[in-house]
């Protein structure tokens, strides 16, 4: 199959990355993938088999790369196209009109966000949910029943045997506004007492963004204060994988907790609207409904942080066998090869569908 997905950058986040993991799949699986986004420093891990088409996504000029799009497809052959993101799903759904093919979109964020027009929800062929709260949703904004699909983002599983350091925190997101306030909140109301009281613990902090500089002072001052590099920024990196299999937890939540429970290694849910506390056997079955988010639960307070460290703290060889479990049912829900394999075959049945109605 020539498919053609559609992000609006390719920098690092959980649709990017998404985008990046599925095609390089479908790459190996055998299909000619495309891929149309602004650059961004996903590109250097794409397969060589990838072909990858630079565009400037803007609500300006939408109409015009409606129909640059459209061409592109009818050009060369593309079977059906797979769109992530507000406005790369209302140039894709276009497009995929004029050019006469089917189209996916994954909601990986609000409905009304990603989707925000009913004319677009019209055009959709298969919609994809990677969470079931939205999927839930779907109905209330008007989308077919058949034509929702609950399919969470995949991770490839990781055979972790580096050498972990359990006393080695790690947060890992863009380091915007909303972010910079929970990592913020860790370094100075949590973590700065926790530091005294373990002298080994440090906190490293990766990403890229806006905030990022502000952290940076925030961090260079705890570490004056407590006289010891305990606070580590690194910035971006290409491949997360090798810090989050050295850390002894991670805080996070959606593609970074998955990922971090595929290498085997704790996880505290937490984002700046929402905490759940560490990931364990007993609440899974909730995480992984709602991407590790803990949707409906309160806010994260320095109370529920220090709680929540402090209990894997305490506990870290029952956290560390708890995650060792964990990994065996991320094998089972989220394993990259089996989700890609799922996605492939929504292709196929939408093309043959579409060959069929002409």
């Amino acid at each position: 199959m020539r498919i053609l997905q559609i992000v609006r950058g390719f920098g690092f986040g959980g649709a990017e990355n998404h985008v990046r993991d599925l095609a390089n799949v479908l790459d190996e699986m055998g299909h000619e993938i495309f891929i149309m986004a602004r650059n961004g420093k996903q590109n250097d891990l794409l397969n060589k088999g990838v072909k990858f088409i630079y565009i400037r996504m803007s609500d300006f000029l939408a109409l015009y790369q409606i129909f640059s799009v459209a061409r592109f497809v009818k050009r060369r052959g593309i079977e059906v196209i797979h769109a992530h993101q507000r406005l790369p799903v209302f140039i894709g759904c276009m497009a995929a009109k004029i050019a006469g093919v089917p189209v996916v979109v994954t909601v990986h964020g609000h409905t009304q966000y990603d989707v925000r027009s009913p004319l677009v929800r019209k055009m959709v062929d298969k919609f994809i949910f990677v969470r079931q709260s939205t999927f839930d949703e779907a109905k209330g904004y008007g989308i077919a029943a058949e034509k929702c699909l609950l399919i969470q983002n995949g991770v490839r599983i990781v055979d972790s045997r580096d050498m972990r350091d359990y006393y080695s925190l790690c947060y890992i997101s863009r380091i915007d506004k909303r972010h910079s306030q929970v990592i913020s909140m860790v370094m100075n109301k949590v973590l700065v007492h926790l530091f005294l009281q373990f002298p080994d613990l440090k906190f490293n902090i990766v990403g890229e963004g806006d905030h990022l500089e502000e952290i940076r002072g925030e961090a260079d001052l705890i570490n004056r204060q407590i006289g010891r590099p305990a606070v580590i920024i690194h910035g971006y990196m290409q491949d997360v994988s090798e810090i989050i299999r050295k850390s002894g937890l991670v805080l996070g939540v959606g593609r970074v907790a998955i990922e971090t429970l595929a290498c085997g290694v704790p996880v505290l849910s937490v984002n700046q609207k929402y905490f759940g506390g560490l990931v364990s056997s007993e609440n899974y079955s909730f995480f992984r409904k709602n991407n590790f988010v803990a949707y409906g639960r309160d806010s994260p307070d320095d109370n529920k942080l220090i709680s929540g460290i402090s209990n894997y703290l305490t506990n870290i060889k029952h956290w560390q066998e708890e995650a060792i479990l964990l990994r065996k049912q991320i094998d089972e829900d989220f394993n990259i090869i089996k989700i890609t394999s799922s996605i492939a075959g929504i292709y196929k049945e939408l093309i043959t569908r579409r060959g069929k109605e002409t």
